[in-house]
């Protein structure tokens, strides 16, 4: 089946569903759309540590972090 088959399929399902059938779509297309995100979010935190270990950003202590907060300076 192409993808304009199922698309088409999709909405005219959708367009006689009841309720119930409605939410359990909804609430499929809410855990992709947190999925992807989570997945985007690990992938940037891993990109961040691996500068880290290779010594590419700054780290900071803990009273660095707390005076710039306290201060509100940037790094």
């Amino acid at each position: 089946m192409t993808l304009v088959e199922i698309k088409t399929k999709l909405h005219e399902q959708i367009e006689h569903s009841d309720e119930r059938l409605l939410n359990m779509i909804y609430d499929l297309m809410k855990e992709y759309e947190d999925t992807d995100d989570t997945e985007a979010r690990k992938k940037l935190i891993l990109e961040e540590q691996e500068k880290h270990l290779l010594g590419i950003s700054k780290s900071y202590s803990w009273e660095e972090v707390k005076n710039m907060a306290i201060n509100n300076q940037k790094p």
